[in-house]
């Protein structure tokens, strides 16, 4: 039983999205498409050969020995980027409605499909049940018909509650997509996480003050050491005109319901470029393999706070000792920190800040 990678979107924009980060792969790709059509139009016309902008962009790319090659090659280059044996899986399952999650038959190879509303209201009325369900089968959970603008709802509690299959607006970047990115980064991305062995069998309820009595917990201590290159926001009030930002942390821990908390450092004044915080945050975490670990850098301000990067990461992909932590989507900006992992039993607090 495991979590399985899933988006909803359309495919050519899933297409867009990916190739973002490679512009040359995106123009050659647009320019065998394009060079396709035109060939295409020009079989079915039977004119000559011309000079328009596509044929010759098209003969840029192509070999001398013509350009039906490079145009295979990407066409294949696409298809490998899927699972095959994923693929076939699909073959295997069957869609079905969901009557009661108590009395449902027990068909592993069923898949039930959820809007976010109606499984939000089995995590809250039959959360036990629920979970047990998703021991027997498959269940896929939706957004609402009622997010026409393509925003995307907190994947956590379904992740929480065993659910496999939690599909995502993808052409919605934003919190939701870091932390889907962060859950499948930590194996490697390759599609599918295996669920803690708890949620697979026997009774378990995560809303619980303490879902897992008896079990071993984890302290996470972070010391927030100093800051590295770190820019100005985006959305800047003073733009090119030199504003120095006053940089602080935030670590937000996301999990189960007992250990969701967030805490901060101290605010830097006037000093972006190599801040020093030296400060310690330590956290509890019941379950670690459902936590994950947000590293936000803010700009204070008299008025409110401006954003300026952030990363997240699967409490398990945290290595022990001296780690730069990179903001994602940036090359120099950086946190140094120093990570360490304790066990602890007992009735302890959530978390503390310690200076």
């Amino acid at each position: 039983n495991c979590f399985i990678l899933c988006f909803k979107g359309k495919s050519d924009e899933g297409t867009d999205t990916a190739d973002e980060a490679n512009p040359t792969s995106t123009k050659r790709t647009s320019r065998s498409f394009i060079g396709s059509f035109s060939k295409r139009k020009k079989k079915a016309s039977k004119f000559k050969k011309t000079s328009s902008c596509e044929d010759t962009d098209t003969d840029q790319e192509s070999t001398s020995s013509g350009s039906r090659a490079p145009l295979h090659h990407n066409k294949k280059k696409k298809t490998v980027k899927l699972s095959r044996a994923l693929s076939d899986l699909v073959k295997y399952t069957r869609s079905v409605g969901l009557y009661d999650t108590e009395t449902q038959a027990n068909c592993s190879w069923q898949v039930s499909s959820l809007s976010e509303t109606k499984a939000h209201q089995l995590m809250q009325q039959k959360p036990t049940s629920f979970i047990q369900f998703n021991q027997r089968q498959l269940s896929r959970i939706y957004p609402s018909s009622y997010r026409v603008d393509s925003s995307n709802f907190n994947p956590q509690p379904f992740w929480n509650t065993g659910c496999q299959l939690v599909a995502l607006n993808y052409q919605s970047e934003g919190r939701v997509l870091q932390l889907n990115r962060a859950k499948f980064y930590s194996n490697g991305n390759c599609g599918y996480i295996l669920k803690p062995t708890c949620m697979c069998e026997g009774p378990f309820n995560p809303n619980l003050e303490d879902p897992l009595p008896g079990r071993m917990k984890k302290q996470l201590v972070l010391k927030i050491i100093s800051g590295q290159q770190l820019p100005k926001p985006k959305d800047s009030m003073l733009g090119d005109r030199g504003e120095i930002i006053d940089p602080f942390v935030e670590v937000e821990i996301i999990g189960l319901p007992v250990d969701c908390c967030k805490e901060q450092t101290r605010v830097v004044d006037d000093n972006g470029f190599n801040p020093m915080w030296e400060e310690t945050l330590v956290f509890t975490v019941h379950m670690p393999e459902l936590t994950l670990v947000r590293f936000l850098v803010w700009d204070h301000d008299p008025i409110g706070q401006d954003f300026i990067g952030q990363r997240t990461i699967a409490f398990h992909s945290m290595m022990p000792g001296y780690r730069h932590v990179y903001l994602e989507g940036m090359e120099e900006a950086s946190i140094f920190v120093h990570v360490a992992v304790n066990d602890i039993t007992g009735k302890v607090g959530t978390h503390k800040k310690a200076g």
